[in-house]
This record gives structure tokens, C-alpha cells and sequence, in this order.
């Protein structure tokens, strides 16, 4: 392949990268501005955690819908719909402030997860298609910006209405159209090679590794980070810090999301996948503990940087294990272990909202260190099982197994 080749292929990739930045950046926009949008439309607590909810549930189910679907064809038509759809949660200002405004703002959450789901798919489709960059560089990128884009939505978004009201929103509309522009110029296809797919069975190390342990391993974690994602704006807002430093304290458990992967990814190709996922669990655990007793001080915003870092790690680590383990297919391994996650965690976010509304967001709060700290006694328990998986580690990196999954967004 010709220099002129890889260099247009760069530039697809920096397209795809920015557009997944954008979705994402929509999908954790909501949690950082939730106390406004509480005010602004007289909401309840419960009522802000059924909007919350209805976009995860979106934007995780609906992606196990639409995954496999036009498998043969090669423009990028998801893309364009994904990124209309999922910047309507920009046009919040627009619900009257009524009765009726209530389902509105809870069917406008869930069109903008239907955006974030479609989108994703396809993205990596055409990330597969970039045959000119190595793969684990192309999708290490778009990932990372995708990450990136999740983690910075919240400062953005709280920045924007705490400046502007809810109508600060309205400029962000406009990258979809940014988006769109930069796939037809830089005429983004989508790759429709078969042969590309790889089957993901079991590697000897992780050969008797039964995938339900795993899913059990994910399903605590995942609920106490969906819980802190989604209520730590709304709890310093409620004792007394601005919406901007809520949005920043969500941003900084994104971007320890971000940076952990990659450092985790070097210890768990020498260590195993299992082992290192057993110890950030743990270490999830004593961070977010004093994180929650240090929750008054601004300088506590480091620990939540820590706390992403150690969890978000262990839960890719955890697909990694997913990917390889035994029972059901490739297929619907990855469906169980990124949209059934997520899924269940909001459904359990939504049943604590009449908790938290009565209560406080605070005693909502308080237990979720104990879902990291079960995540990793239950892996602990697996790798006794397991001995030989605590010695030896599936020779395949992260960015590799991220290539063939879903994104939790």
C-alpha cells in the first residue's frame, strides 16, 4: 500500500475518532447537568434517575439490536443517523415546562441513546476497514477517543448550562453536522470482509473459565459505577458546590478511565488478565471509600481520578476474560458481558431513585464500595479455581479485544 493511501486512511481514522468522540460526549452529558435539569423542569429525584436510565438502557440495548444488522453493506449510514439522533438530548431547552414535558425529556433521553447505539457498530466497522494502520493502533485511537469524549462530556456540558441555562446546549447540535460533513469528505466506507471476524474461542488459558463466572464478576462493578457516575454530580451539587466542579468531578473518573487501560493492559500481559482484574477491583474498593469520607474537599476529586483508574481497567479486563471463556457463542458472550451489564446496572439505578429521593443521593452512595470490593472477591474466588489462569496470560492485547466489542456507552 502506497504512502498517499495510509495518509487518506489516517485521515479516515481521525474522522471516525472525532465522531466517536462526539457521541460518547452526549451519552454522559445528562448525570453532570442533572441537578439543573431537576430545577428547571420541578423534577423528582426518582423522575432524574428514570431520564438517566432510559438513555443507558437505549444506548446499550439497542446496540445489541442494530450490531449485526446491514452486515453487507459498506456505507456508513448508521453513522450519519447516530450522530443526528444522539445530539438531540442538546435541544432539552426546547421541552415546554409542563406536565406533558416529563415523558418528552424521558423519550428525547432514549432517541439519543438510540444515536449512541447505532453508532458504535458501525464506527468499528470502519475502523476494520483500515487495513493500512496496524490494528491495535487504529483502535487503540478510536477508542481512547471515545473514552475521552465520555469522560470530558460532563465538564462540557456543565460548563455550558451553568454559563448559559439549558439553551448552552444548543451549539453542540452542530456537531453532527461537523461530523457528517468530515465522513463524506474523507468518504468513510465500512469493512464487509467476513473473514476479518475472528471467533474468539477459548485460549488454553482461560479453557474451563465458564462465562457465567465472569458475568457475575462485571454485574456488582458496574452497578457502583453507574451509580457514582450518575449521582456524584447531583450529591456535591446538593451540599453546596457549583454545577461545573459536579461536571468536572465526573470528567476526572472518566479520564482515570482513560489513562488506567493502557497502564493495566502492560501488567496484565505479564501478570494475566484475571489476576489484574482481581486486584483493581480491590484497589477500586479503598479509593472510593475515602473518596465518599473526603467527599467535602476539593482536592478529594484525585481519588475519583483513582477510582476510574482501577475499575474501568478491571471491567476491560474483564471483557478480555468474557472473550475467552466457555458457553454461549462469541456473539452472545459480548452482548451478556457489555450491554447486559450496563443494562442491568441502570435498571438497578432506577429502582434506588425513590431510595435516594426519599433519603439523599448521599445514602445511595455510601454502600457502592462494596460492589468493587464483591467484584473482586468474586474474581478472587474464580482464580482459586483457576489456578493456572493466575500464571498465564492470554497473549492478546486490550486494544485487540476492545476491536471486537461494544463500547458500554
Amino acid at each position: 500500500m502506497n504512502s498517499r493511501s495510509v495518509r487518506i486512511q489516517w485521515l479516515q481514522l481521525l474522522v471516525l475518532s472525532g465522531v466517536h468522540f462526539s457521541v460518547d460526549m452526549f451519552g454522559n452529558m445528562l448525570p453532570a447537568i442533572l441537578p439543573a435539569v431537576l430545577r428547571e423542569f420541578a423534577l423528582t429525584l426518582s423522575l432524574g434517575t428514570v431520564v438517566l436510565s432510559s438513555l443507558t438502557l437505549t444506548s446499550n440495548g439497542v446496540q445489541l439490536l442494530t450490531g449485526h444488522m446491514r452486515p453487507g453493506r459498506s456505507g456508513p449510514l448508521f453513522l450519519h443517523i447516530g450522530l443526528v439522533l444522539a445530539a438531540s438530548i442538546c435541544l432539552l431547552a426546547v421541552i415546554p415546562r409542563s406536565t406533558i414535558g416529563i415523558p418528552l425529556i424521558i423519550g428525547l433521553a432514549a432517541v439519543s441513546g438510540c444515536g449512541i447505539a447505532i453508532a458504535h457498530p458501525e464506527g468499528l466497522r470502519a475502523v476494520h476497514g483500515l487495513d493500512g494502520i496496524a490494528p491495535q493502533l487504529s483502535t487503540a485511537v478510536f477508542m481512547t477517543s471515545g473514552l475521552l469524549g465520555f469522560a470530558s462530556g460532563g465538564a462540557i456540558s456543565a460548563a455550558l448550562v451553568s454559563s448559559f441555562g439549558l439553551k448552552g446546549l444548543y451549539p453542540l447540535a452542530l456537531c453532527p453536522v461537523v461530523g457528517m460533513l468530515a465522513i463524506c469528505l474523507a468518504r468513510v466506507r465500512l469493512s464487509t470482509d467476513g473473514d476479518r471476524q475472528r471467533q474468539g474461542g477459548p485460549t488454553p488459558a482461560a479453557q474451563g473459565l465458564a462465562f457465567r463466572g465472569v458475568m457475575l464478576i462485571g454485574l456488582p462493578a458496574a452497578v457502583s459505577t453507574t451509580v457514582v457516575v450518575f449521582l456524584i454530580p447531583t450529591y456535591l451539587d446538593g451540599i453546596g458546590f457549583e454545577l461545573t466542579f459536579g461536571g468536572l468531578s465526573a470528567a476526572m473518573f472518566g479520564w482515570g478511565g482513560v489513562v488506567g487501560p493502557f497502564a493495566w493492559a502492560v501488567m496484565a500481559r505479564r501478570k494475566g488478565d484475571l489476576p489484574c482484574a482481581t486486584v483493581a477491583f480491590l484497589s477500586a474498593f479503598p479509593l472510593l471509600v475515602a473518596y465518599l469520607l473526603l467527599i467535602r474537599s476539593r482536592h478529594a476529586i484525585w481519588l475519583l481520578f483513582g477510582v476510574g483508574f482501577c475499575s474501568m481497567s478491571a471491567y476491560i479486563l474483564t471483557i478480555t476474560l468474557a472473550r475467552h471463556s466457555s458457553g454461549l457463542n462469541l456473539g452472545q458472550r459480548m452482548g451478556f458481558i457489555v450491554g447486559g451489564t450496563w443494562g442491568f446496572a441502570a435498571v438497578v439505578f432506577m429502582a434506588l431513585g425513590p431510595i435516594a429521593d426519599r433519603f439523599g443521593s448521599g445514602i445511595v452512595l455510601m454502600p457502592m464500595p462494596l460492589g468493587y470490593l464483591l467484584s473482586g472477591l468474586l474474581a478472587m474466588r474464580i482464580m482459586r479455581r483457576h489456578p493456572t489462569m493466575a500464571r498465564t496470560a492470554p497473549r492478546i492485547s486490550v486494544a485487540e479485544t476492545v476491536a471486537e466489542e461494544r463500547p458500554p456507552v
